[in-house]
């Protein structure tokens, strides 16, 4: 497991080794919109921004190995009526003032940038679907992997690839003058360049880090997509290499960096973003630890508290579903159907309970009226449909089948 820091990147960022770091990818705050930077609420302004970064940047340049990269993600605004310039005249900062040579710049397309204020057409321009992912360097030699991201080649090159010799370039001449020599076969490389433009949708509202989001009631601002870090630190490092992200946010960094085999350094000064980066992390990579932990405490304090003996999986779903939320779990089935596999095979080791894969008959003895958690935990599809008033006990008596799926206590 990397690192997770609470704290300024600043003075975080201090307390690092010399040539410690070998990649650096962030996306710093946008300028004029309010982050949480501590006490302070900071809000920084275009004209500002330089200021603000560049003591940043020299420290990232210091801790960073010589043949270590830096990829900047960010974008401008308007600063006025028309387009702010800070975000190129940083660029030219640093590499005049901080050291760092620019490698290549980048264009991160969005094609699900919704229409805006601009998309009337009565502003002179078009909505902005880009940002900015600057890649830097620190000396003349740097890590790149071409080969972890070529992109599929298209039909035309996969026919060249099985054509026969069709001359050399004075045969193939084009008045563009790009003439290719065809002389002989081309080598496949597994994959086509990439290029610079880098299309990418961000598009995502309901994954387990919205979920966590939603279930702690945490906002959160946009994030960038992981298919973007993805990119850049495939192509920009090795297995055991250490990423660094100054601006941690959500955690995307670490949880694509850890997906690769990299470690990493992820600081973040906002302590309910860094709390949810941890639990993401932990999600995503001790999910298995998470369902154990979460069904011993499921059934060890839930189940005892249950009025019927006959507890159905539907009824038992809903219950984890209502209940989880409340006693500081994060993580969950994500379907009925895993959730039934879980607490049956979990249960199938324990006593107390039968568990069986079959119908069981619904009598008066083992689903007897009422079951006091429907309101308790509101319910919804077991409450009784067919009154209306506020009679718990009339709430919490509903209509049921004769039969059901589930677990039966044992008596």
């Amino acid at each position: 497991m990397g690192e997770f820091i609470r704290g300024e990147c600043l003075e975080e960022m201090k307390k690092m080794p010399d040539e410690s770091i070998d990649f650096i990818f962030t996306s710093p705050p946008y300028a004029d919109q309010i982050k949480d930077y501590g006490a302070t609420g900071a809000k920084i302004k275009p004209e500002q921004f330089d200021n603000w970064f560049i003591p940043r940047a020299k420290e990232m340049l210091r801790i960073l190995k010589p043949i270590g990269g830096f990829v900047l993600n960010i974008n401008d605004k308007l600063d006025g009526k028309f387009q702010s310039t800070f975000v190129f005249k940083l660029v030219v900062l640093l590499v005049e003032q901080v050291g760092f040579h620019l490698v290549r710049d980048y264009i991160w397309y969005n094609p699900a940038t919704p229409p805006n204020v601009f998309s009337r057409g009565t502003m002179g321009r078009t909505k902005k679907s880009h940002e900015y992912c600057l890649w830097f360097s620190k000396s003349d030699t740097w890590t790149f992997n071409m080969d972890a991201i070529r992109k599929p080649y298209s039909d035309r090159m996969m026919n060249l690839f099985r054509a026969e010799p069709m001359g050399d370039r004075n045969a193939n001449f084009r008045p563009s003058r790009h003439s290719f020599d065809l002389s002989h076969t081309w080598k496949d490389n597994g994959g086509a360049d990439p290029g610079t433009v880098l299309t990418i949708s961000n598009t995502s509202s309901n994954d387990t880090f919205h979920r966590l989001c939603k279930q702690f009631g945490i906002g959160h601002p946009a994030r960038f997509p992981e298919a973007l870090v993805d990119f850049f630190v495939k192509a920009g490092t090795n297995e055991g290499d250490v990423v660094l992200d100054p601006f941690a946010g959500s955690g995307t960094t670490a949880v694509v960096a850890e997906r690769l085999g990299r470690n990493f350094k992820c600081i973040e000064i906002n302590p309910d973003y860094c709390d949810m980066a941890k639990k993401w992390y932990e999600v995503e990579f001790s999910c298995d630890d998470i369902y154990k932990k979460n069904m011993e405490r499921f059934c060890g304090e839930m189940l005892p508290k249950c009025h019927w003996n006959l507890l159905p999986f539907g009824f038992l779903y809903d219950l984890y579903e209502a209940w989880f939320p409340t006693v500081g779990l994060y993580e969950k089935p994500q379907s009925k159907k895993a959730f039934i596999e879980r607490i049956v095979s979990f249960l199938g080791d324990k006593g107390g309970w039968s568990v069986e894969d079959r119908y069981l008959n619904v009598d008066e003895s083992n689903m007897p009226m009422p079951e006091p958690l429907i309101a308790k935990y509101h319910l919804k599809s077991w409450m009784n449909k067919d009154y209306q008033g506020d009679n718990l006990d009339n709430i919490c008596s509903p209509v049921v089948q004769t039969k059901y799926k589930g677990i039966l206590r044992e008596t």
